[in-house]
């Protein structure tokens, strides 16, 4: 066939398939089953929503590897079904996709993976002995066409987020090492990074707690008054270079991130640690370099407790410098407005320079280009032409057919509809030319600038 068709979204649950029959009724191919959104396809949970799936499908742990052989675990009767963040895609744990499938892999069944809002108003939380339950009723994805959001009453086992520098200690003083990545993890997998990345970030702290304390005391608290680069007398240098300016506020950013993510470990350190053991770490009490760590200790023990973030009222004093540091480290690196196109010019008279007036293109209009309006229209022409045009027809199912007027809500179908006497379902018919000119009239029109709707040939039957 020449040209291209341009291709329309459907829902999962929208995909009935297109059937071509000759004009004397006789059946060339045919497959109308209607599928579910977890028998036709991979799916996408919405923005806003996560996809959790069924402890007595897949079992616990949804974190890294699918293991298809871990236990299953029995749902009490008569109590809401329980599942947990993650569901399988392509044999690893997703936060908000899911694979269908008849695997022991994959979501089989309706009620297998679900996409649930990230939030409700009405939860509570249980926690017995590290391990937390969230009871409530979310809105959830209805798995059915066009009904929108749902509400359910279920349990969700959630999981829990930790900056990780996998394989290296935090570079504080290299400007271009990064700070790490923050990831999802179950409760026993959290456990165990803990006892990995509480060190780094504790060492992390302590190194820039030392540095941002001993600048602002020797450029502004003991030194003479602080002057920027720049703005020093002539023969005099400044308080500070423009290069150690940024690299004071590399450091005072950085201490706000990891104090910030510390806080976070701990609090959910103390939450999931069953026994005092589990919160503890670096038995040494020192950083793999051999820093000693300034962590919380219990009394003639070595070992960290519990991480120190520098929060408490102790840190007072230090906090209240820090604030006044990175204020006088702003005040030399001012932000500039950003001109834009419609500010006066130097030389314009004062106006503003013309611009155009037309709406960007959309994202649909760039998938759609001038070129591949013509090859339609050169594909119509062709098959109007053919014997194609009297020996067969294509029928639309109701259901594209509606997806198609969600995109464009005042459509009108100008064709006789039939009931297929195989299918209890409705059909239009088109011919192969006419349903590529009614799409590329109705549908794909309005996305990119062509000539006028009267000059596009339109043949429907």
């Amino acid at each position: 066939m020449p040209g291209r068709m341009p291709a329309i979204s459907l829902q999962p649950e929208e995909l009935l398939v297109w059937r071509r029959e000759n004009s004397q009724g006789t059946l060339l191919v045919h497959s109308a089953a209607v599928f579910t959104s977890f028998q036709s396809a991979d799916g996408h949970c919405e923005e806003g929503f996560r996809c959790v799936s069924r402890i007595s499908k897949f079992g616990t742990g949804h974190w890294g590897q699918i293991d298809p052989g871990k236990e299953k675990i029995a749902e009490e009767a008569d109590s809401a079904p329980v599942y947990e963040w993650g569901c399988p895609f392509q044999g690893e744990w997703a936060e908000n996709r899911y694979e269908s499938g008849p695997g022991d892999d994959q979501c089989t069944d309706e009620g297998d993976c679900i996409c649930i809002a990230r939030g409700s108003p009405n939860m509570h939380t249980e926690l017995e002995g590290g391990h937390e339950k969230v009871i409530g009723r979310f809105e959830t994805e209805s798995g059915k066409a066009n009904l929108g959001h749902e509400p359910q009453l279920i349990n969700v086992i959630p999981h829990y987020f930790m900056r990780t520098k996998d394989g290296a200690p935090f570079d504080i003083e290299n400007p271009h090492s990064g700070l790490g990545v923050v990831k999802e993890f179950d409760r026993e997998e959290w456990l165990l990074k803990y006892k990995e990345e509480a060190p780094k970030i504790q060492g992390a702290l302590d190194k820039l707690r030392a540095a941002v304390d001993a600048e602002y005391r020797s450029k502004v608290q003991d030194g003479a008054p602080f002057v920027c680069d720049g703005a020093q007398p002539p023969g005099e240098e400044p308080s500070l270079t423009k290069a150690e300016t940024q690299l004071g506020l590399m450091r005072v950013r950085r201490f706000q991130v990891l104090a910030s993510d510390c806080v976070n470990m701990q609090d959910t350190a103390a939450k999931l640690a069953g026994r005092p053991e589990e919160e503890s770490f670096a038995p040494s009490g020192k950083t793999e370099g051999g820093d000693e760590l300034k962590c919380y200790r219990k009394k003639d023990s070595v070992e960290c407790q519990q991480l120190n973030c520098y929060r408490g009222f102790e840190d007072q004093g230090f906090l209240d410098r820090l604030q006044l540091y990175k204020s006088q480290l702003d005040s030399c690196s001012p932000e500039e407005d950003t001109k834009t196109e419609m500010e006066p010019a130097a030389g314009n008279g004062g106006k503003a320079p013309k611009t155009e007036t037309s709406a960007a293109p959309t994202p649909k209009e760039g998938d759609l280009k001038d070129k591949d309006m013509k090859e339609v229209e050169k594909e119509v022409d062709n098959e109007e032409n053919s014997s194609l045009l009297n020996l067969h027809c294509w029928e639309l199912s109701s259901a594209p057919l509606l997806a198609l007027r969600r995109l464009k809500p005042d459509l009108d179908v100008p064709t006789s509809c039939t009931t297929s006497p195989e299918i209890d379902g409705l059909y239009v018919q088109f011919s192969c030319g006419g349903l590529r000119a009614w799409l590329s009239a109705t549908v794909f029109a309005p996305m990119v600038p062509k000539k006028p709707a009267s000059e596009v040939p339109l043949s429907l039957l």
